[in-house]
C-alpha cells in the first residue's frame, strides 16, 4: 500500500516523530510534557515510543504497521487463553480466529491507530484478572497491575474497559488488602506520573474531542449504533450469534467468571454509547467477550464453522476476492466479506511539498501553505507530517478560515472531491472563491503547477503574485468602525508610507485605533507600525469601487508602540471564555497579575507574572500560584502552561517579527490598567 496515512494516522506518526527528535536531542522530559497537537488531547507515550522504531525505515508509514503485528499477536493469545478458561479444547483456538479475523480488527492491523494496542492490552489485562482468581493469587494480580498501567500508558480511555475490574478490587480489598493494594500501587507508580504531569490540559481537551459529531444517545436510535455497526465490523454471523451468546450465557465451567465477561462488554457498550463521538474502534477493546461467549453457548461444530468463515474473511480483507456482499433486510442490511485491499496510489504529496519548497521566497522566514481539501489521503495532518518527515522546516500547513488564506504564500486546491461531507464545512465556499475570476484571490495569486490525483481530482498549486499594482490610491484612511474577520476596530486610522513597486509592499504603515475587540477582549489606545506590508483590497461587488476589507498577504515586522488592557475588560473576557467563572477582583502587585473569584461555586485565585524574553524573543506568562477553595494547587500540575511563552519571532500563526519596545504592569487610570506597552 503506497497511499499516505489518513487524518489521525498522520497525527500519531507525527507524535512518534516528536518523540524521536526529543530523544535524539536528549530531551527526556518531553516524554511527560510533549506539546499536544492542535485540537487534540495529549497522548500517553507507550504507542508512540514503539512507533519511533519505524523511522529507521525510508517508509515509516509502512514500517509502523509491523508494530501492529506484535499487538495483534498479544490480542490473539489473550483471547485464546480467556476462552480456554471456559472451554479448554480446540474451540478456544476457533474463538481466537473468530475475533482476530473480524474486519474491525484487520482494519486496525492495517492502519497506524492506537486502538489495536488498547484492545490487546485490555484482553491481556482481563486474562491476568481472571487468572488472579479475584486477587487471591499474587503473580497474576501483580501482572494485572502491570498490564493495567501499560494500557493506561497507551490511551486515557483504557479505564473505560476496566470498570468491572475496579468493582472486583473494591469488593476484595477488605478480604485481601495486601494483594489488591500492591496491584493498585504497581499500576499507579507506573502510569500516574504522566497523568499528573498533564492534568492541566487533559480534561478540557478530552471533553472537546469527545464532542465531535455529537448526537445524544437517546436521539435517532443512537443507542443502537454499535449493535448495527457490529454486524459489519465483526461479521454478520459472529455478531448475531455472539451477542445472543453473551446476553444468554451458557458457560459450561467457571460460571462465576461469566458475569465478568458480561460486565466487560456491556459497561464498555454503555460508556461509548453515551460518548457522542461514536466510532467502532473505540468499542473494539470491549468486545472480546462477544467472541468468547460463542464457546459457551453453541456446539463446537458451529463455532468452528464461524471460525472458517472468519478465516476466509481475514484473508479476503486484504485480497479482495469476494465482496462486500450486501443482503438487504427490512431494518438492517447484512454485509458479508468487507475488504480493504492495499492500493498502489501516488497522491503526489511529497512532490507538491518539494515544489512549494523550490518556489518559496527565500527572504521569508516561513512560507505558510493553505490547503483547501480535507480528504482521507489529502488533508492537512498528512501534509504536515510529510513536511516534517522531509525536513522542510520553512514550510507550514494552514487550514482555511473566514479570511481564506491570509499571510499564506501558497494555496493548494483539490479541484474535485474535497472530502467527506461531514468534514468539509466551509471548504466548498473557499474553493468557489479560489476559482472565481473576479475575486481578490485571483488578483493576488496565480496558479504555478497542477497534478492529477488518483481519484480523478486535480491538485492545483497557487502562489502569491510577485508583482502587484499599488492597492490604494490614497495614503490616509479613516473609519469610525471597521471589521476584519473576528477583529473589530473603532476610530481606525491608517497612514500608508512609500510603495515599493519591486517588492509590491508598503515599506511602512502607521495604524492607530481607539478601541479594538479581538475574540471578545477589548484593547484600547492601539498605536502600531508595520513594515513591508503587502495588501490586496476586497470589493463589495464585481466592480472595483469602494473597498470593504483588505487581505494581508505578507508582513515583515510589527512594532507595537502602545496599547492598554483594562481590568474590567479582562474580567469580561475571562468570564466569557471560561464558562462558570466569575471574577471578583483583578489586582496588580509588584509586576504580577492577581485574579480572584469563583468557578462553579468554588472560590478560585491565581497569580501570574508577565515578562519579555530576549533569546528567543517572546512574551512569557508564568503561573506563580493557584488555589481552589482553600486548597493550594501545586504549580507543577500546570507545567504545560506554567511558563506559557508567546513567540515574538516569526511563527506559523504570525509569520513576521513582533517588537514590543517595553512592557509594564501598573495601576494607572484609577487602578484600571493591567498591561501597558510604552
Amino acid at each position: 500500500d503506497t497511499r499516505p496515512p489518513a487524518w489521525d494516522q498522520a497525527i500519531h506518526l507525527e507524535i512518534a516523530l516528536d518523540y524521536k527528535e526529543a530523544l535524539a536531542a536528549g530531551r527526556l522530559s518531553d516524554a511527560f510534557f510533549l506539546a499536544p497537537k492542535p485540537g487534540m488531547p495529549p497522548f500517553p507515550p507507550a504507542y508512540h515510543l514503539a512507533l519511533t522504531r519505524a523511522y529507521a525505515s525510508p517508509d515509516p508509514a509502512h514500517a509502523a504497521l509491523w508494530v501492529n503485528w506484535f499487538y495483534a499477536a498479544l490480542l490473539a493469545v489473550s483471547v485464546f487463553f480467556i476462552a480456554w478458561r471456559f472451554r479448554p479444547d480446540d474451540t478456544a483456538l476457533a474463538v481466537a480466529i473468530v475475533f482476530t479475523g473480524a474486519p474491525a480488527v484487520q482494519d486496525m492491523v492495517s492502519t497506524q491507530l492506537i486502538d489495536l494496542p488498547v484492545a490487546a492490552c485490555a484482553a491481556a489485562a482481563y486474562w491476568a484478572l481472571l487468572s488472579s482468581e479475584r486477587f487471591t493469587r499474587w503473580g497474576p494480580s501483580l501482572l494485572f497491575g502491570l498490564l493495567h498501567a501499560l494500557g493506561m500508558l497507551h490511551k486515557w480511555s483504557f479505564f473505560s474497559y476496566m470498570i468491572p475490574a475496579y468493582f472486583i478490587a473494591l469488593r476484595e480489598v477488605s478480604y485481601r488488602p495486601l494483594i489488591v493494594l500492591s496491584s493498585v500501587a504497581l499500576s499507579a507508580a507506573l502510569s500516574a506520573p504522566w497523568y499528573v504531569a498533564n492534568i492541566a490540559l487533559l480534561p478540557s481537551r478530552l471533553v472537546q474531542a469527545s464532542s465531535d459529531f455529537a448526537i445524544p444517545f437517546w436521539k435517532s436510535g443512537a443507542w443502537s449504533t454499535y449493535l448495527r455497526v457490529s454486524l459489519e465490523q465483526l461479521g454478520p454471523l459472529v455478531a448475531l450469534f455472539g451477542w445472543v451468546a453473551l446476553l444468554v450465557p451458557q458457560y459450561r465451567r467457571r460460571r462465576e467468571d461469566g458475569d465478568i465477561m458480561l460486565a466487560w462488554a456491556l459497561i464498555a457498550y454503555v460508556f461509548w454509547t453515551i460518548v457522542p463521538n461514536r466510532q467502532f474502534r473505540f468499542l473494539l477493546p470491549g468486545l472480546p467477550p462477544v467472541a468468547v461467549a460463542l464457546a459457551s453457548a453453541f456446539p463446537r461444530q458451529l463455532v468452528w464453522t464461524l471460525a472458517v468463515v472468519q478465516l476466509f474473511s481475514f484473508v479476503n480483507f486484504t485480497k479482495g476476492w469476494v465482496g462486500p456482499l450486501e443482503i438487504p433486510l427490512p431494518y438492517q442490511s447484512l454485509t458479508f466479506f468487507v475488504n480493504a485491499p492495499p492500493a498502489a496510489q501516488d497522491w503526489r504529496i511529497e512532490e507538491i511539498l518539494r515544489a512549494v519548497d523550490g518556489a518559496r521566497d527565500p527572504a521569508r522566514p516561513i512560507s505558510n501553505v493553505t490547503l483547501v481539501a480535507n480528504d482521507t489521503r489529502f488533508n492537512a495532518p498528512t501534509f504536515h507530517w510529510s513536511q516534517r518527515r522531509l525536513g522542510l522546516e520553512k514550510i507550514r500547513m494552514r487550514g482555511v478560515n473566514s479570511r481564506l488564506c491570509e499571510l499564506s504564500e501558497f494555496l493548494i486546491l483539490k479541484d474535485g472531491f474535497l472530502g467527506p461531507s461531514t468534514v468539509i464545512s466551509g471548504l466548498p465556499e473557499a474553493a468557489t472563491q479560489v476559482k472565481a475570476s473576479n475575486s481578490w484571490f485571483a488578483r493576488a495569486y496565480e496558479q504555478i503547477k497542477e497534478w492529477p490525483l488518483p481519484d480523478g481530482s486535480v491538485a492545483r498549486l497557487y502562489r502569491q503574485r510577485a508583482v502587484m499594482p499599488k492597492p490604494f490610491s490614497t495614503n490616509k484612511m479613516t473609519y469610525q468602525f471597521f471589521q476584519a474577520g473576528k477583529a473589530e476596530f473603532q476610530d481606525l486610522r491608517v497612514g500608508l508610507g512609500a510603495w515599493d513597486k519591486a517588492a509590491s509592499v508598503y515599506k511602512t504603515a502607521k495604524v492607530t485605533a481607539a478601541r479594538v475587540t479581538v475574540r471578545g477582549l477589548v484593547v484600547r489606545g492601539v498605536d502600531a507600525e508595520l513594515e513591508d506590508a503587502g495588501l490586496v483590497p476586497v470589493y463589495a461587488g464585481e466592480k472595483e469601487e469602494e473597498w470593504v476589507d483588505a487581505r494581508l498577504l505578507k508582513l515583515g515586522r510589527v512594532r507595537i508602540n502602545s496599547l492598554d488592557v483594562g481590568a474590567a475588560e479582562v474580567k469580561a473576557f475571562l468570564e466569557e471564555r471560561v464558562k462558570g467563572l466569575k471574577v471578583s477582583s483583578v489586582e496588580l502587585d509588584k509586576g504580577a497579575i492577581k485574579l480572584a473569584g469563583t468557578f462553579k461555586g468554588y472560590r478560585v485565585a491565581a497569580e501570574a507574572a508577565v515578562s519579555l524574553l530576549d533569546a528567543p524573543r517572546g512574551l512569557k506568562v508564568d503561573v506563580k500560584s493557584a488555589r481552589l477553595g482553600g486548597t493550594s494547587i501545586p504549580v507543577a500540575l500546570f507545567k504545560p502552561i506554567k511558563e506559557l511563552t508567546i513567540p515574538l519571532y516569526p511563527s506559523p500563526e504570525t509569520p513576521f517579527a513582533i517588537e514590543l519596545p517595553g512592557l509594564t504592569l501598573n495601576g494607572e487610570r484609577d487602578g484600571a490598567v493591567i498591561a501597558e506597552l510604552v
